[in-house]
């Protein structure tokens, strides 16, 4: 390889004259497959490497090998030692080309897909020149080398951004003193009450505890007065009149997808991302594995990658979370545009495509496009059921409500679309929040930045089993008492962020569902209890006590009404008329998020940061019937 470097040295400026990809045809490809990769290459903008490689045609390794013989340079694979400062290392050297060492030798290496062949021989000229030794490495090689130098500087900066920057916007900063004080007292005042004026304490209590029930059906209502006016279901379509947008003009887009024990769904997770509607070439997919995750990384080993995919691995340092391994995965990302899927996720092919749509035809604070989610395998049990009743009306219904009265929106875990400059000026995610994605809807809104909702739909699997269920849950409902904690620090401050509707807004969410979830069971309680003394029929002592009793009860009857109403409506808009009968047993259900919520107010003491993970059967599933 050295003589034949030595032969061609010189003749690079004319060496693609005319046909700049050709010395791949015969060695790596037809000519057929080369004139449709520069064909799809004209149409969307890029280099007919980019698409050859994106498209799985050629792979990177292979490439450089040939292009090196083409340009009469040394290639490097893993025999590769990068030289150089922090400055260097990301790209920031004064000439072309990373300072490395090779076999002993030190040299500049240039990176086989950062321009066109001819533009790579001459940069090679140049640094030779110089009296530079040049070589040519894949660009997946120096990625690698890039990542085990610089880890240690990444975790950290995943870990501690936020709490360094912004540290009362983080879980983990211990919760203030007042708050502990103020949930102390609470609880004392309560069991005082009852063991001094027990008939006066229950009333109180019971008329208090219809206030957070209150809340949630509020916003019920107002989800559900759109939805029968037809305007208020849908979330933001983008303009019908604008016309597909050109490939030429669409942007790099990153998708990041966070992986644990996922080995079972990333044959479909592939399939699906590889479906979507978007050049392969102007796709950057980043599958991202725990260090300690060997059950992916062997199924990922024997998936043939297209070549557009990358995988990202993350090095186990506390706290093992979604957040933190997605804060890692954002610094190797590529794209202009990011967004956020989960394994098991099955976009609707045209999503980034609208996404953009309503991105550039929205206000310039507008940094978060929230698809809808909904369940595609609603049918494998009761749990399944009521869970895609419970999505329905939250993503087709509550947050839609939301955005239109611009209150904050608490954003779910998956098909979050984000400009990545304004994603990272926003302090990106919380690494110790286990529900990252609300605390981030929350956040963006205190920020005075905006989120809307993407009437285009991500299919999920829900949980079938139980424990399943049980633990995904406990992770929600710890997650949303971590951000009520978090934000209501410095209530001004949080007021004077927010607004007045802006902050009721928040309470009515946030500390309404987290409240009614935990209050739920008491009712029954004391339903049960006034059953067994006799009590229940019984006129209350006093108008005041009256009062209390009327408002809980007729509260209850017409949340109970409301969310019901709301949940048949939600899923017939799906076109799922056999779940309208499963509506009248969501009062079942809650009782089940009630103990859920009381398993998560004991980890939020005992386990703050525990993220149980939701396994994924990767079942058959088959999305077309309910799209």
């Amino acid at each position: 390889m050295r003589g034949l470097a030595q032969r061609l040295r010189g003749r690079t400026d004319t060496a693609f004259l005319g046909d700049e990809y050709g010395f791949l045809v015969g060695r790596l490809l037809d000519r057929a497959t080369l004139d449709r990769a520069q064909q799809e290459a004209q149409q969307s903008g890029v280099a007919t490497h980019a698409v050859l490689i994106a498209s799985g045609w050629i792979s990177q390794a292979d490439y450089a090998g040939a292009l090196a013989l083409a340009l009469g340079i040394e290639p490097a694979l893993w025999d590769l030692v990068i030289d150089g400062d922090s400055a260097a290392m990301h790209g920031a050297e004064a000439e072309p080309g990373l300072p490395a060492v090779v076999h002993g030798r030190a040299c500049r290496v240039l990176s086989a897909t950062s321009a066109a062949p001819s533009e790579l021989g001459r940069r090679a000229e140049m640094l030779r020149s110089r009296g530079h030794q040049v070589v040519l490495a894949p660009q997946s090689a120096i990625d690698a080398i890039r990542e085990v130098h610089g880890w240690g500087d990444r975790v950290y900066e995943a870990v501690r951004r936020l709490l360094r920057e912004r540290p009362t916007n983080s879980a983990g900063r211990r919760t203030a003193t007042w708050q502990i004080a103020a949930a102390a007292g609470a609880v004392g005042a309560t069991i005082g009450g009852v063991f001094v004026v027990p008939a006066a304490a229950i009333a109180a209590l019971t008329g208090l505890m219809a206030l957070p029930f209150l809340c949630v059906t509020l916003l019920r209502l107002v989800a559900l007065r759109q939805i029968v006016a037809g305007s208020g279901a849908a979330a933001r379509t983008p303009d019908a009149d604008a016309g597909r947008l050109a490939d030429d003009s669409l942007p790099v887009y990153s998708v990041l997808v966070p992986m644990l024990r996922e080995g079972n769904v990333l044959a479909g997770l592939v399939q699906s991302l590889h479906a979507l509607d978007y050049p392969a070439a102007k796709l950057d997919v980043l599958l991202i594995l725990e260090t300690d995750d060997t059950e992916t990384q062997a199924a990922l080993l024997a998936i043939d990658l297209p070549g557009n995919f990358r995988a990202i691995i993350v090095p186990a340092l506390a706290p093992q979370t979604k957040p933190k391994a997605l804060n890692y995965a954002l610094q190797f990302a590529r794209g202009d545009f990011v967004v956020v899927y989960d394994a098991e996720d099955r976009p609707e092919p045209g999503q980034l495509r609208q996404a953009l749509e309503v991105f550039r035809g929205g206000p310039p604070d507008l940094v978060c496009v929230q698809a809808q989610l909904n369940i595609d395998n609603p049918f494998r049990s009761w749990l399944t059921r009521q869970f895609t009743i419970e999505y329905s009306v939250l993503f087709d219904a509550i947050l839609p409500a939301l955005e239109r009265l611009r209150l904050p929106v608490p954003l779910g875990g998956t098909s979050n679309h984000f400009p990545r400059e304004a994603l990272v000026a926003a302090g990106a995610w919380d690494p110790f929040n286990v529900t990252e994605d609300a605390d981030l809807g929350i956040r963006l809104a205190r920020q005075k930045l905006r989120t809307s909702v993407l009437s285009c739909t991500t299919w999920e699997e829900a949980p079938v089993d139980l424990s399943t269920w049980l633990k995904q849950r406990t992770r929600w409902l710890k997650g949303w008492m971590q951000t009520y904690l978090v934000h209501t620090r410095e209530p001004r401050r949080m007021h004077a962020e927010l607004g007045w509707r802006g902050s009721v807004g928040f309470h009515a969410l946030m500390g309404g569902l987290i409240l009614s979830a935990l209050v739920h069971p008491l009712f029954y309680g004391l339903l049960v209890y006034f059953l067994i003394t006799g009590d229940l029929l019984v006129p209350a002592e006093s108008k005041v006590g009256a009062a209390f009793w009327a408002i809980a009860w007729v509260n209850l009857g017409v949340g109970y009404v409301v969310s019901i109403l709301i949940g048949m409506l939600s899923v017939c808009r799906r076109r799922r008329f056999r779940l309208v009968f499963s509506c009248l047993l969501m009062p079942a259900y809650w009782l089940l998020i009630s103990l859920a919520a009381y398993r998560a107010l004991y980890q939020l003491i005992r386990k703050p940061y525990l993220w149980e993970k939701t396994e994924h059967r990767g079942e058959a599933r088959r999305p077309s019937l309910y799209a």
